[in-house]
């Protein structure tokens, strides 16, 4: 290989190295997706990538729109959200989301975790989809 050769090929290994030390701030945003056939949430997994310090997981639940599919998500992370997704919770099926996650209903291979009893109709929820007469 020529001098200018060696060069070039150092100096884009270079640059590669410095791109990729350069994006460490970003992190990925985790939320399970509501499965309104089960009534339950699948456990979290990424649904998007985020620029930013990673974020705290320890919020409220929240219900997740994003405008890139179909799928209603649910998850524990702190704002800031993904832009875009519509998080208002005003969505019927966020209702549905809500309650799935607040009475600990995980989608697993055979099925519901803790599907809802009894009448098949799930506790009464206030707006935040919590159990409306335990408040939990």
């Amino acid at each position: 290989m020529t001098p200018a050769g060696k060069a070039a090929v150092t100096a884009s290994f270079a640059c590669a190295v410095w791109l990729a030390c350069s994006v460490t701030n970003i992190h990925a945003f985790i939320a399970g997706q509501y499965l309104e056939t089960l009534d339950c949430v699948t456990p979290g997994y990424a649904i998007d990538v985020l620029n930013g310090p990673m974020v705290d997981a320890s919020c409220d639940a929240t219900c997740v729109i994003p405008p890139f599919d179909s799928g209603v998500y649910v998850t524990g992370a702190c704002p800031p959200f993904p832009e875009g997704e519509d998080t208002s919770g005003t969505s019927p099926v966020c209702v549905k989301a809500l309650a799935a996650i607040h009475r600990n209903d995980l989608c697993l291979d055979g099925g519901p975790s803790n599907p809802v009893k009894d009448s098949g109709t799930p506790p009464a929820t206030d707006a935040s989809g919590k159990d409306a007469g335990t408040g939990g």
